[in-house]
């Protein structure tokens, strides 16, 4: 049998089992591979999608490491992406972990190996590599838009540390690929809400729990894996926090966090007005003008009012990426007509009235929101904030006024439970969590926040609905645009 021949085999028997071309070619003792680990090579083999819920040292970015390696090696050509919150999480955690076992292995892999990439081209003539990327928030638009131009036989994209990736990424996934792709999103569910939270609760997706309780140094009550946490961990975690605590259930059994993220600014508002009622079934009134509240920029979030004496409906939220005001625009209108809306004021921050967009339209971004005011309502500018914090501790009171749709808003509200205070990493430990005092603009949550405190400035302020179109009006220029 020539080597050809025998990499060709090799390849063949580690797409049938990824765990066994993890022992016998890459750097896997046998005695460490363990039933964790068979799940998720299993589940990644054999399903389009899969999620994973792990508690802390469970080895997950041992095991997605060595499977981006088995990806690459066993499917000829393939193109694995991964991609990690930070740079310094993309280089330092998975990247560290697949140069060590390409390094390690037991047969050569061949490739040029880099920091964040192994490049099979320069052998093969393939187009034919593992990339690593971060998805920070001032790049993210930039890596999206690059991500969707991959495309191979064969695709695998692994997200880890999951629950912080962005949403533009998440809708990158969807883009990206070929005939056989597999994504792999894998990380601690450390809050309540966000797109990692949705995968492991979608029937779209394979979803997999793995807990402290399960590995071999926990079940033998010794130490014999490295790397893997075992019965210290979880009776320290016990011990600290109880074993009906959610950082039990988190850090230990790998569940999904029952509590919005650390931090949160709106979460316990949120938790009272749920208690109360107050996000429910809520259908628009039909006679009463719809707002809308909107926080500009790639990624744009709407909030959909309607004012009812005292309380505030939101009846609606939508957020997108890379549209323009005309975009957003049409799928106005067609709620309008689906819905039957009637348009009211359209409220925007001041910086939606500065001269950048001149340059490019001719027209600043609320000359051309007045243009398009038959669809998208009456364009109404803020002033700007004194501070943001003043603002968020207003709209932390402004709340007590508001009910949402508990459908329509879901996402939305996923967003204001997931708007929190940044944390201090130098000075929190494990048992105390130290804050910054400013918001963690993570390019998440913050759009649905900021446009729901654009709401209440308007609001509490009264500069909604004093100069409002009624349907009358609606009508009237609708029946002049079609002439």
């Amino acid at each position: 049998m020539s080597i050809s021949d025998q990499i060709q085999e090799i390849a063949a028997l580690g797409r049938k089992d990824y765990g066994w071309f993890m022992r016998n070619a890459l750097d896997v003792k046998p005695e460490h591979y363990w039933e964790g680990m068979e799940r998720v090579c299993a589940s990644v083999r054999d399903n389009p999608q899969t999620a994973v819920s792990a508690g802390h040292g469970v080895s997950k970015t041992y095991v997605a490491a060595r499977i981006a390696l088995t990806f690459l090696y066993c499917y000829v050509p393939s193109i694995v992406v991964t991609t990690a919150p930070s740079e310094d999480q993309v280089k330092g955690l998975l990247w560290r972990e697949m140069r060590e076992a390409h390094a390690n292995a037991r047969i050569p892999m061949g490739g040029k190996v880099s920091t964040l990439q192994i490049d099979m081209q320069p052998e093969s003539g393939l187009r034919w590599f593992a990339i690593g990327v971060a998805t920070k928030p001032d790049t993210v638009t930039g890596e999206a838009t690059r991500l969707q131009g991959y495309h191979s036989p064969h695709f695998l994209f692994i997200l880890d540390e999951a629950a912080a990736i962005l949403p533009e990424i998440w809708k990158a996934v969807k883009h990206v690929g070929g005939p056989f792709k597999r994504v792999l999103a894998i990380g601690n569910a450390t809050s309540s809400t966000g797109e990692f939270v949705a995968a492991l609760k979608s029937p779209n997706w394979n979803r997999l729990q793995i807990s402290v309780k399960d590995t071999p140094n926990f079940i033998n009550s010794n130490n014999d894996i490295p790397g893997l946490y075992g019965t210290e961990y979880e009776r320290d975690i016990r011990t600290t926090y109880g074993e009906d605590s959610d950082e039990y259930a988190v850090r230990v059994l790998g569940a999904i966090s029952a509590k919005a993220a650390l931090g949160s600014y709106y979460g316990r508002k949120l938790d009272d007005l749920e208690s109360k009622g107050r996000i429910c079934d809520l259908d628009a009134d039909p006679h009463k003008q719809v707002h809308i509240v909107r926080d500009p920029g790639y990624t744009s979030a709407f909030w959909f009012f309607q004012l009812l004496d005292y309380d505030v409906h939101f009846i609606r939220y939508h957020e997108d990426s890379g549209l323009g005001v005309e975009d957003y625009a049409r799928y106005f209108d067609e709620l309008r007509r689906e819905c039957g809306y009637i348009y009211g004021d359209n409220i925007v921050p001041c910086d939606m009235d500065n001269n950048a967009g001149r340059v490019i339209t001719g027209q600043t971004a609320l000359e051309t929101l007045q243009d398009l005011a038959i669809t998208c309502g009456r364009p109404v500018a803020l002033q700007v904030e004194r501070t943001e914090i003043e603002g968020i501790e207003r709209t932390v009171k402004f709340l007590t006024r508001a009910r949402f749709d508990k459908t329509l808003c879901a996402v939305g509200l996923d967003r204001l439970r997931g708007f929190h205070e940044r944390i201090n990493k130098q000075m929190s430990t494990e048992d105390h969590i130290a804050y910054t005092g400013s918001p963690d603009k993570d390019g998440i949550n913050d759009h649905g926040a900021a446009a729901m405190r654009y709401a209440s400035k308007a609001i509490v302020e009264g500069k909604v609905g004093g100069g409002s179109m009624t349907a009358q009006d609606v009508e009237d220029l609708w029946n002049e645009a079609k002439r």
